[in-house]
């Protein structure tokens, strides 16, 4: 028997009893469907985490800090003196040599400096990084541009620098300016710091500044900050503390490293720890939350898998039913030359096509849940149809089509076997 006379004679065969065949099709649909709805659904949740974690913080980013002792963490040693990690000129040098790294910038931070927009106060942060590099580094205005490298005095405002910030026990309470920073591109204002000497007296320096751009949206200490240049916030620094920075023993606390793209930032991250630096990045974060995710997804597949196994029982009750009332007609095969690997094939042949079918079926329902899903989370939760709750990736679909097919086919050997085995006399004889 040629394989188009056993696929032919095998949906025949199944077609005989079409409620029975129906029935255990639909055992399948449930199952395969069951499988790719839940498994979407850990998706489409760790899709939206993703996105919005790689929305608000660039993954080609690494944040470098020497010492992590005043959070109550041993610090890291390398570059050393007194067995710390000196992140001195010196290591931002060796820092821009790795593969991959296109800038290196030290980051030096200024508090407690006021702005006056339109007879109004803010209180405003100064984030020191180094203009040579600012092109190079994956900062994004939405408006203006961003300053050159010599232009010391110019600065880029952070999305929400005139935002006020007012802690009332647990909770935080934001309140935006009637002024938006995009008002003040091309002005100058005037930012004070104040200070106490050492008689006691409260001293006040002022510093002109010229904003050039608004700074995109980043997640990060940025968008409530005042981007200058380095040099400037090193020298207000030293005003305001009213001691010089040692930069060479006592480093910087801070530097941001940008890479090439997403693909290396974990072979960077390994080199600069291997200068015992302590790292932080996007990826990272993404990386372990895809950890925790496989799991949740490998639970909820687990779940719809149950499903499946039910539809697997019915498969083979359906087919050793079949073996009972097909009794004589193997005999008969078999006696007018069908082989038992025939007659094995051709019950194989059935189930896995009740398993193909089932999945294929299942699959297209799971397409049409996934969109219900999705249309109706984000009328209720988003409000423009733009929430993902359920994701099905093309991996996701083949592997359900396989397996269900996979599952057809195992759930008919032993029927197939049984089948195959029957006495051709005794069969024959059978009423």
């Amino acid at each position: 028997m040629n394989k188009q006379e056993l696929l032919r004679l095998s949906w025949e065969n199944l077609w005989r009893m079409k409620f029975r065949t129906i029935l255990t099709i639909i055992g399948v649909v449930i199952g395969t469907s069951s499988i790719i709805v839940m498994v979407s659904i850990g998706n489409g949740a760790q899709k939206s985490i993703t996105d919005e974690l790689s929305g608000i913080g660039s993954v080609t980013t690494l944040q470098v800090y020497q010492d992590l002792s005043s959070m109550g963490m041993t610090s890291m040693g390398g570059g050393k003196t007194d067995d710390k990690a000196i992140l001195n000129d010196d290591a931002i040098k060796d820092l821009k040599k790795i593969d991959g790294v296109v800038a290196v910038t030290p980051v030096v931070n200024l508090n407690g400096g006021e702005i006056e927009v339109d007879r109004e106060q803010y209180g405003v942060s100064l984030m020191g990084v180094d203009y040579a590099v600012l092109e190079d580094m994956r900062y994004v205005t939405t408006s203006g541009k961003k300053p050159g490298a010599n232009d010391e005095n110019s600065v880029i405002l952070g999305k929400d620098v005139l935002t006020s910030i007012t802690y009332t026990g647990a909770s935080t309470q934001l309140t935006e300016s009637e002024v938006k920073p995009e008002d003040l591109i091309g002005q100058n204002i005037t930012m004070t710091i104040k200070r106490t000497n050492a008689n006691g007296e409260e001293e006040m320096k002022t510093q002109k500044l010229k904003v050039t751009g608004v700074l995109e949206a980043t997640g990060g200490n940025e968008d409530y900050s005042i981007i200058a240049d380095y040099n400037l916030v090193t020298e207000l620094n030293e005003w305001q503390t009213g001691r010089k920075a040692n930069v060479k023993k006592q480093g910087y606390t801070q530097a941001l490293v940008t890479v090439e793209d997403s693909s290396v930032v974990n072979a960077v991250t390994t080199e600069v720890e291997a200068m015992q630096f302590t790292v932080f990045s996007m990826q990272q974060i993404l990386d372990s939350m895809g950890s925790v995710f496989q799991m949740l997804q490998i639970l909820l597949g687990g779940i719809g898998g149950v499903a499946l196994l039910v539809a697997c029982i019915g498969i083979v009750n359906t087919m050793t039913m079949s073996i009972y009332e097909r009794t004589k007609e193997i005999g008969i095969m078999k006696v007018i030359g069908a082989s038992i690997s025939d007659i094995r094939n051709m019950f194989i042949a059935e189930s896995t096509m009740i398993g193909l079918i089932g999945g294929l079926v299942g699959i297209v329902i799971s397409l049409v849940l996934s969109v219900l899903i999705n249309l109706v989370a984000g009328f209720f939760i988003g409000g423009e149809g733009g929430v993902t709750i359920s994701f099905i990736t093309p991996g996701l679909v083949i592997f359900a089509l396989v397996f269900s097919a996979l599952v057809g086919l195992l759930s008919g050997v032993r029927p197939a076997i049984k089948a195959a085995n029957l006495s051709s006399l005794d069969a024959i004889r059978s009423e």
